[in-house]
């Protein structure tokens, strides 16, 4: 009787040592799911018109180094010229580092976006380089003459809205503790994308960034969103292979 009681009590605590590492496992895997991915984008200051200057991108999720993202890819374009952007792929990685060689050929102030895939989120952090010497031109003082072309003012996001969002169209409601964001691109559910939100209140520089997850045809939600209070304008960054949109959205909580 000892003995056959010894076993089963062997195999129980097996049992229960097995159930235990799966749950760990999966609250792992819910952590990874929940826990947004960080990029830090890393640009030189100054360069010198056919100087190699090197982009990086640190891309980190909580303590996890991710060096599985699905695609970086780099966006150039001169102040005041977003529309004459230039896409470049990440061309290099070490690690969880995705690095870029680039040569500028003409002078200005030049604005760099890298746009990070991995893992099912999407981030897309800007810095600047100064390449050359840039003469400031003296203008007569008008209100408004010294705006920045490339300001995130109310009037220039409407306009780069929509300059990508003739055929889409995006709804958004609060429903207790998620917000439901409806997608329809060309009058058709858009689903199968990475939808990521971009929210900031009055002038505040910081902004926030909140991935969204699919749920039905053109539906996506973000979840525990009742910590969030007031107004609040934003960005809904709709991206995948041949889909790449903002548009400005307005949110109240």
């Amino acid at each position: 009787m000892k003995k056959k009681w010894l076993i089963s009590t062997v195999a129980t605590c097996m049992v229960l040592a097995a159930c235990g590492q799966n749950e760990e496992e999966q609250g792992t895997a819910m952590v990874d799911e929940l826990t947004p991915i960080e990029v830090e984008l890393d640009v030189p200051e100054k360069a010198e018109i056919g100087e190699v200057v090197t982009f990086s991108s640190t891309v980190t999720q909580g303590d996890d180094l991710v060096d599985d993202a699905n695609e970086v890819v780099y966006e150039v374009w001169l102040e005041g010229q977003k529309e004459e952007s230039e896409m470049i792929e990440a061309k290099d990685q070490e690690g969880n580092i995705y690095l870029l060689n680039h040569t500028f050929e003409e002078e200005g102030l030049y604005h760099v976006q890298t746009h990070v895939t991995a893992r099912g989120l999407h981030r897309m952090p800007t810095a600047q380089i100064q390449v050359g010497e840039v003469v400031q031109k003296e203008e007569p003082h008008e209100e408004g003459a010294h705006k920045n072309e490339d300001e995130p003012t109310h009037e220039k996001e409407q306009e780069h809205a929509h300059e990508h969002q003739a055929d889409v169209e995006v709804t958004t409601e609060v429903q207790d503790d998620r917000l439901v964001i409806q997608i329809a691109l060309e009058n058709s559910a858009y689903t199968g994308g990475n939808v990521t939100l971009e929210m900031w209140q009055g002038n505040e520089e910081e902004r926030k960034w909140l991935d969204a997850n699919e749920v039905g045809d053109g539906e996506y939600e973000i979840r525990n969103v009742e910590e969030l209070s007031g107004v609040y304008s934003a960005i809904v960054h709709i991206q995948d292979k041949q889909v790449h949109e903002h548009v400005d959205v307005t949110l109240e909580f």
